[in-house]
């Protein structure tokens, strides 16, 4: 299962980023969906979901850089 924000400016200056959020299975890696999660069994290899792995992508957005001159 992957699940996906994007980013948007909530203000000026501030943003909420985008994220990528992976859940695998902990035994064979292999990508889950909503219906094994629910079961917490891996439909591939059998294994016990209740702990799945997780990938997390983050965006990382920049923000301008203002410098002083004297």
């Amino acid at each position: 299962m992957i699940i996906q924000t994007q980013a948007k400016e909530l203000a000026p200056d501030v943003m909420d980023v985008a994220t990528k959020l992976e859940i695998l299975c902990p035994a064979c890696n292999r990508d889950v969906d909503a219906s094994e999660l629910s079961v917490q069994k891996c439909n591939d290899c059998g294994a016990d979901l209740s702990d799945p792995k997780q990938n997390i992508n983050v965006a990382v957005t920049s923000l301008p850089v203002f410098a002083v001159v004297f």
